[in-house]
């Protein structure tokens, strides 16, 4: 729980910081960041480090997913801030994981707990919750 709340809190100060970053090119933006973040990893390399893998389907499975999964998820992020606010973006980024648990039932077969199921409706019911006043906006509704 600690560190998925430093997670969550490092992202959200992400977000808000790039919200007001007009300046800079956003691939530029988004190479600072992720150096940064090697860096400020890089003091518990040695204590979490383990053996190196030597089998090259890991090193593929890595880039795909440091590149399809980060770079290009996080690059697409800056481009939404110039169009939506920090708060929606960071909201929506909310369906990601109520992706990644629809494609391991339906895809990879894992069990179905109850738990997991009403934590990710939670999820869920709060970004509706969150969007649905762009949404019947959108339709013409007010609220």
């Amino acid at each position: 729980m600690f560190y998925s709340g430093i997670i969550g809190l490092s992202y959200a100060c992400y977000l808000i910081s790039q919200n007001k970053n007009t300046g800079f090119d956003k691939f530029l933006t988004l190479n600072f960041h992720i150096v940064l973040s090697a860096i400020t990893l890089l003091p518990f390399y040695p204590y979490y480090s383990g053996p190196l893998p030597t089998q090259i389907n890991f090193y593929f499975y890595v880039e795909i997913i440091a590149i399809v999964y980060t770079i290009i998820a996080l690059f697409l992020n800056l481009y939404a801030l110039s169009g939506i606010s920090s708060s929606k973006v960071g909201m929506i980024l909310n369906l990601n994981p109520i992706i990644a648990f629809m494609l391991s039932v339906v895809v990879y077969h894992e069990p179905l707990g109850v738990i997991p199921v009403v934590a990710y409706s939670i999820i869920l019911i709060a970004v509706i919750i969150f969007n649905s006043d762009s949404w019947f906006k959108s339709i013409g509704w007010k609220i």
